[in-house]
């Protein structure tokens, strides 16, 4: 493993905020039964979606924010 390779790995395991978003990014695909690597197109968006809202939530829960201020699954912020 090159240097720079090892570097990236270092990094991304000192970001917690990342590894969180992985671990219920495969929490949602053990969950739906997904296998990333052979999810079709809609699989993958599903999957996507689910953690990202999984993961927001869990952040303004953290923050004392209401859950309501996370865009809804697959919806479009108001402007």
């Amino acid at each position: 493993m090159a240097n720079s390779d090892m570097q990236w790995y270092i990094d991304r395991a000192k970001d917690t905020r990342e590894n969180k978003y992985y671990d219920i990014f495969f929490d949602v695909c053990r969950r739906y039964h997904v296998s990333w690597r052979d999810a079709s197109a809609k699989e993958r968006a599903f999957v996507e979606e689910v953690a990202r809202v999984e993961f927001e939530q869990s952040e303004a829960v953290e923050k004392g924010l209401p859950i309501s201020s996370v865009r809804p699954f697959f919806g479009t912020v108001a402007g």
